[in-house]
């Protein structure tokens, strides 16, 4: 019995070495593909300024301006376009309703997607998910 557990122990430990899920920190993965999203749950249209500002090089990788409508979510970016090399920064700025603000995503394992949201009250905000699904990082900035 001692051995059987012993083996699957074992077995288990190697699956863990092989997946990358223990050595090295997700955070330490480079990973480019990270999307942001525009979503409005307000009941009234917003206009949203999206800049995505590449931190390594200090260039600005999208600039651009939409128009969201109530219920709407869609991909408007994603850091892959940049071809980052390594783990890098980019900074997403948004403006709507008269308030910028910001969020920012790396390009490894642990982040995910990054979302700019129109509250059902009309206020902007962000958040960006995490190698935790069940896990969301909400910035208020």
């Amino acid at each position: 019995m001692r051995d059987h557990l012993l083996g699957a122990f074992c077995a288990f430990a190697v699956v863990l070495l092989v997946t990358g899920c223990v050595g090295t920190p997700d955070g330490e993965h480079t990973h480019s593909d990270h999307p942001v999203y525009l979503e409005n749950l307000g009941s009234e249209s917003a206009t949203i300024d999206i800049t995505v500002v590449r931190n390594a090089t200090g260039e600005t990788v999208h600039n651009q301006r939409y128009e969201v409508d109530p219920g709407e979510e869609r991909k408007v970016y994603n850091t892959d376009r940049a071809s980052p090399t390594g783990l890098e920064t980019f900074e997403i700025r948004y403006t709507a309703r008269n308030e910028t603000k910001q969020v920012t995503v790396q390009t490894n394992k642990c982040f995910g997607s990054a979302h700019v949201v129109i509250q059902a009250d009309g206020t902007p905000s962000s958040y960006y998910t995490t190698c935790r699904v069940d896990l969301l990082a909400l910035t208020e900035t």
